[in-house]
């Protein structure tokens, strides 16, 4: 099986194709910029392809990789590959936020400068009033603020039908690669 979809960032435009012929082990995942340039990669298939974009940046990601698209033909893609299941990914200050299934990354310029790991699963995230939120699987919610290559959780709150914070459920902990 195989699907397609074409975007456009800026002034590229983009075709996407990802062929699960080996789901859930692997898919092909093969980029066209401009109709002239072509890219393809060998990804994990057990989570879907998704994409992004802000400004004129585009990107996708599988489960364990975020694929940068060039802005133009003098660029190729960028990889950065991932040792847990991606969840969603924001462009945030010249860098990268990652949330993953028990994390939350940030990468600025191909290196990770900031590693929170959670307790329990992440299944949610959004930005809310300058700061990323992310929901665990317990009901449990985490505000972090992302501030050049740092990321740091200001406040846990509980989600209705969730344990209350200080509960005894494990928190973040706090891990960085600067």
């Amino acid at each position: 099986m195989s699907e397609a979809v074409t975007f456009v960032v800026g002034d590229r435009t983009f075709r996407v194709r990802a062929a699960r012929d080996d789901a859930p082990r692997s898919m092909t995942v093969t980029v066209v910029m401009d109709g002239r340039y072509e890219w393809t990669f060998d990804e994990p298939g057990w989570r879907p392809l998704s994409i992004g974009a802000v400004r004129d940046r585009g990107y996708l990601w599988s489960a364990r990789g975020l694929i940068v698209l060039p802005r133009s033909s003098d660029e190729g893609p960028e990889l950065i590959r991932l040792d847990e299941d991606l969840l969603f990914v924001f462009c945030v200050d010249a860098g990268w936020v990652l949330v993953c299934e028990t994390s939350v990354r940030r990468m600025v310029a191909g290196n990770e400068t900031a590693n929170l790991q959670f307790g329990e699963v992440l299944e949610r995230a959004r930005w809310e009033s300058g700061t990323l939120v992310v929901g665990e699987t317990s009901g449990l919610s985490h505000r972090i603020v992302i501030s050049g290559r740092e990321a740091v959780v200001v406040r846990r709150v509980r989600s209705p039908g969730g344990p209350p914070p200080g509960s005894g459920e494990p928190g973040p902990q706090w891990a960085s690669t600067c």
